[in-house]
């Protein structure tokens, strides 16, 4: 059934939830609400997930429960990752959670923690009719304290500039100091404020956060913990068998992931003993290695296998397409490559700033295969299945410079003997290196 919005609630608000559908439905305005609109026998997680994402407007009430539901927090996830318009409607006067408010911040919401009044249910429909209408101002919502700030330090921002520019026209030395002022972010700016070591460095222009690793000279990018939802895209019609049930997960924790496929130089400068298995220039990727191979070299660098969760809620950057960007400028394969591999990091990198996450070649992540994906299995952590068994086999994920189109989705996994060489794959590390 089409809709325009998506009600997200917790199971204790079911009464209130029930009273902003139907004054929406009453107004001409189709809703999607569980359990309601879920079909019998659906799975229920991937009927949520396709609904946010028809959806144009995601309803959340915010009550005490719903802030502690990591289901309410997954369903605004996904809505934040698909672009979707949010009107919040905080019932509770208690301060959100951190991960709440990360994809909150930035959202115009409605006052309610007085109660949840005829006037609000009023002010709920203008405000999602405002949004359906195309307009950006909503009368009803208040800006949240984050998103005034961020206004305020812009409008800042821009005065400094002008500062600099009236300063050159008249030829006299620019005043470092207001310059300096005029950029620096009131204290609760959406800004993080972030420790970063010796090594680390913060781009200037909101780049990634990069640490170099001394044992192998790689950098490595900082990966934010976040939920995904990992496995087959919405409305991809390529995808297989093992790609599915697409299900969400949680990355509790954040982790370095090397921004290139392990180069040559570096394979050589940390494992020299093994410099048989280079092949070509110092910045083509290392190739034709085996799952031990490529889990002994990250060890070597202080470092692991990324698992394959990790890997692919790095390797879409948020995106939940089939492709991070347009596959002829992000990767190497059959259309471009000319059957060969690249030297590392010449196609356009990911929102994360990782380069040639798909394509180019193959990537071991540390999970046994299995030819379907176990919801109740680890995703992270210490008690991911590794396949050590005789019989096992390995993943490698990402495609490679020979994969057809549909060979390197980002959800797309390749099984592989555990104990052989691969001609077509290689490695990039995760490392647990201390968090900035």
């Amino acid at each position: 059934m089409e809709h325009q919005v998506f009600i997200s609630y917790s199971s204790q608000d079911k009464a209130i939830a029930d009273r902003v559908c139907g004054a929406l439905e009453n107004a001409g305005v189709s809703c999607w609400i569980a359990p309601r609109d879920i079909e019998a026998g659906a799975d229920f997680p991937s009927a949520i997930i396709h609904a946010i994402t028809e959806a144009r407007v995601l309803v959340v009430l915010l009550t005490s429960t719903a802030l502690a539901s990591p289901h309410i927090l997954s369903e605004i996830d996904h809505a934040f990752n698909e672009r979707k318009r949010m009107v919040p409607v905080r019932l509770s006067s208690a301060s959100l959670p951190s991960d709440f408010d990360y994809f909150l911040s930035t959202q115009q919401w409605l006052d309610a923690s007085s109660g949840f009044t005829n006037e609000t249910q009023k002010s709920v429909l203008q405000a999602v009719s405002a949004i359906l209408a195309g307009k950006e101002d909503v009368d009803p919502l208040q800006p949240s304290r984050k998103r005034t700030s961020l206004i305020v330090a812009m409008g800042i921002l821009l005065a400094g500039a002008a500062i600099f520019a009236y300063s050159r026209l008249a030829g006299r030395p620019t005043p470092e100091s207001a310059v300096a002022k005029s950029v620096a972010p009131p204290s609760d700016s959406i800004v993080p404020s972030e420790k970063i070591g010796p090594s680390e460095s913060s781009p200037r222009s909101g780049g990634p956060k990069t640490w170099v690793n001394a044992k192998d000279g790689q950098t490595y990018v900082w990966v934010r913990p976040g939920s995904f939802t990992m496995g087959c895209s919405a409305a991809d019609n390529e995808c297989q068998a093992d790609e599915k049930p697409a299900h969400r997960v949680m990355i509790p924790a954040g982790f370095w992931l090397a921004q290139t496929e392990v180069t040559n130089a570096a394979y050589r400068k940390t494992l020299p003993a093994n410099v048989a298995k280079v092949k070509g220039d110092a910045a083509m990727p290392i190739r034709d290695l085996s799952w031990p191979d490529a889990k002994a070299y990250c060890a070597a660098t202080g470092g692991r296998l990324p698992t394959e969760a990790e890997w692919e809620y790095a390797a879409r950057g948020g995106s939940s397409e089939s492709y991070y960007g347009v596959p002829s400028q992000i990767a190497w394969y059959e259309k471009n490559s000319g059957d060969l591999p690249h030297p590392v990091g010449m196609k356009e990198p990911n929102s994360f700033g990782l380069y040639d996450m798909l394509g180019n070649v193959s990537e071991w992540v540390l999970d046994r295969y299995y030819n379907k994906y176990d919801l109740e299995a680890a995703a992270v952590g210490p008690h991911i299945d590794q396949p050590l068994a005789r019989n096992a086999t390995a993943v490698a994920r990402g495609g490679f410079w020979g994969a057809e189109l549909p060979g390197i989705r980002v959800s797309h996994r390749a099984e592989m003997p555990s104990d052989e060489d691969v001609e077509s794959a290689g490695v990039r590390c995760a490392n647990d290196h201390p968090t900035p």
